[in-house]
């Protein structure tokens, strides 16, 4: 095992900054009692920091420096080295590959072998790879990238928890804990390399969900929530275990690196490695809501606070689509024909199942349920056609960053519609009509991320579904890009629906003449808040980036993954 040096060692900044935040956290819960505020701004201001070092050293990867340069240098003569006698390191892998007790250490090599091919390929590797590479995490731009938007909205979930509470006298402290442990699951999935921390930064963020579903069980149909999620997650992670396991035993390996070049190398891959992966699949199936293994996802939606559905919908399916994406990227799984057809059929059946059970839904969360379904089911195509790499990671980048700005401006807005002690949360389709009427510019900005989340043009939603109908023309998916464009206009209905009640004048209004119109038109402008604050800019950002998308393709493809050594 690798040793951790000083430099790698800042790149864990934000695990770090995490995880002395949950101890912290725990020393004041335990010895010294402070208020739920007090608790939140902790919190907040730990995932600021944490955010803020994220960044930094998202910019200092892309954009490389004096230290990065050295480790380059020193690659490049290590590069140098072995380029010149390719015909001995060719036969040293060669041996390795007929001898079942050096498989294991495959991953110790130098260089991976899928590098050792041409020189081209290797030097355009290290002027790429401006990155860190450990044991259980690889610390990259696109590591950096997600989790920056891991980390932005476990922000947005604590402010919106402090307005949600605002009505209770009772200490919510636990509240904020479980969302650090959840960013921190979440931050340890997107830079995981390795089946271990995969599998450690996944049930970490599902245990925490557990608990932030069934946190205000006092509302209807929360315990009944927290106990199917927590069901069917060990159900889940049964199966993920079981595959790890088939896994291990048919290559002795437990990186990714090591399964991209046991399904590289073997003409034919052996069934138990097969099986293994199958059945990883149907864990993350479980976890990501794939047909046939979405039904409890409506449940939890409806009993859970809104709050915790914004973390849910986007937290916890952005970084394990991320970790898993990750995956696919690296180990070419889509080419075995047998897991191809199986992962087509899934995204064909959750692309329908969730648009045609969308339209009978008047609970919003429910409808943003069967709607995220649907959504997962177009990020499929991109897994499938993953051997397009940088379209595949651009689109799903695009695809990820207007699916987590729509959901912040509809559920933001219900969570901010919502007091944790009512008995169940605001989100009938009843609670919104005329919401402009009473609140103009969070029911425009509702309006705009329904319509990004219909995929209608001028909103970065439509951005992300046109590159994904894309790189389904050029992957020659019919099917799935023929279902995606019939899917598409047929779920404008229950859309639009939406956002027409949201326009829709009452009819108990009282007529006001224009100067107290204005007096309480200026009066609004006076509440806005610091939550009104993210879900404006959300929707201000769907619209900038559907007009003008350049930038964000840039920003996509510049956080590039890197091939673990």
């Amino acid at each position: 095992m690798m040793a951790i040096t000083t430099y790698e060692f800042i790149y864990l900044l934000p695990l770090l900054i995490l995880g002395s935040a949950i101890v912290i956290l725990i020393f004041f819960l335990l010895f010294n009692r402070i208020s739920t505020q007090q608790t939140a701004m902790l919190a907040i201001f730990c995932l600021l920091l944490s955010l803020v070092s994220s960044t930094c050293i998202g910019y200092k990867i892309i954009s490389g420096s004096d230290n990065d340069a050295l480790i380059l240098t020193n690659l490049a003569q290590n590069v140098d080295e072995v380029t010149d006698k390719p015909t001995e390191v060719t036969d040293d892998i060669n041996d390795a590959a007929t001898n079942e007790q050096m498989l294991p250490e495959m991953h110790t090599v130098e260089l991976p072998p899928s590098m050792l091919n041409d020189g081209a390929s290797i030097e355009d590797d290290i002027v790429r790879n401006k990155n860190v590479i450990l044991t259980l995490f690889t610390i990259d731009g696109y590591g950096a990238l997600y989790t920056s938007l891991i980390l932005f909205l476990s922000i947005i979930v604590s402010t919106l928890a402090a307005t949600w509470f605002k009505n209770e006298a009772t200490h919510h402290d636990l509240f904020y804990l479980m969302v650090l442990f959840s960013a921190l699951g979440a931050t340890t999935l997107i830079y995981s390399s390795h089946l271990i921390s995969f599998f450690i930064g996944m049930e970490l963020l599902s245990i925490m969900i557990v608990g932030l579903v069934g946190y205000q069980y006092t509302q209807k149909y929360s315990l009944e929530a927290a106990i199917k999620y927590m069901v069917l997650s060990v159900i889940s992670t049964s199966f993920l275990l079981m595959g790890i396991a088939f896994y291990y035993a048919a290559t002795g390996e437990l990186t990714f690196s090591g399964l991209s070049y046991q399904l590289s190398t073997l003409s034919s891959p052996s069934i138990l490695l097969l099986l293994g992966v199958c059945l990883m699949l149907v864990g993350i199936g479980f976890k990501l809501s794939y047909v046939p293994f979405q039904l409890w996802l409506p449940d939890v939606y409806q009993g859970a606070p809104t709050c915790v559905c914004l973390l849910l919908n986007t937290i916890g399916k952005i970084a394990i689509f991320c970790a898993v994406a990750r995956l696919f990227l690296l180990a070419p799984i889509v080419n075995n024909e047998t897991i191809r057809i199986i992962m087509t059929i899934m995204a064909f059946c959750s692309i329908i199942w969730g648009n045609v059970f969308s339209i009978t839904q008047h609970k919003i969360k429910r409808l943003l349920a069967y709607s995220s379904i649907a959504h997962l089911g177009y990020l499929l195509i991109a897994l499938i056609a993953v051997q397009y790499q940088v379209l595949a990671l651009e689109t799903i980048g695009v695809y990820l960053i207007g699916y987590m700005l729509a959901n912040i401006c509809v559920l933001g807005v219900i969570s901010l519609e919502s007091c944790s002690n009512a008995k169940e949360d605001h989100d009938n389709d009843v609670d919104l009509y005329g919401l402009f009427w009473r609140r103009p510019i969070i029911a425009l900005a509702m309006g705009i991320g329904l319509l990004s989340l219909a995929g209608l043009p001028l909103t970065v939603g439509f951005i992300g579904r046109f590159s994904l109908i894309l790189l389904g023309v050029t992957a020659e998916l019919w099917l799935l890009v023929g279902t995606v464009v019939i899917v598409s206009a047929f779920s404008l209905y229950f859309y639009l629906r939406l956002v027409i009640i949201l326009f829709i004048k009452p009819d108990n209004m009282i007529k006001t003449n224009l100067t107290n119109t204005n007096i309480s038109i200026f009066a609004k402008f006076k509440q806005i808040g610091i939550n009104e604050v993210f879900i404006v800019g959300s929707a201000l950002f769907i619209v900038f980036c559907g007009v003008y998308p350049k930038w964000l393709f840039n920003l996509v493809s510049i956080a590039q993954y890197l091939t673990p050594q």
